[in-house]
């Protein structure tokens, strides 16, 4: 029953203690959601918007592993050459592991055309990392 589904997505929405700028958003969008008209193309990108914010750890946290040998280990493993790429992950992991995970600072960025390893690398950073 579509009202049915609604409602469960409305107890997810509320289990998840979402933001509240962030709630009250999604809660708009199910409100839009329940006038559409189910078949509508906008109807399946809503449901999918709000079962993706049902699915992020909006208020979970894991423990980061800081293991630098680790790390190397991890990005020797999955990547060849990359040295200078490499070798600046292992300095971010270092001040984020002198400085704490909670620490505001900066961010790695990955830029370049496509194939070139961005993506692998940042799979490679959460696995040294427990992500």
């Amino acid at each position: 029953d579509k009202n049915d589904e609604f409602a469960e997505i409305r107890e997810k929405l509320v289990a998840k203690n979402l933001p509240a700028e962030a709630e009250k958003e999604a809660i708009k969008q199910l409100g839009r959601l329940e006038r559409m008209h189910p078949d509508s193309s906008e109807a399946s990108i809503l449901r999918s918007y709000l079962e993706w914010v049902c699915d992020l750890p909006w208020s979970e946290e894991s423990e980061e592993v800081t293991d630098l040998k680790f790390a190397k280990e991890v990005l020797d493993e999955d990547h060849f050459d990359l040295d200078k790429v490499k070798e600046r992950i292992l300095e971010y992991l270092a001040v984020r592991t002198l400085k704490g995970a909670k620490a505001k600072g900066p961010i790695l960025c990955f830029s370049g055309p496509p194939g070139v390893g961005k993506t692998s690398l940042g799979k490679s950073i959460a696995k040294a990392t427990g992500r």
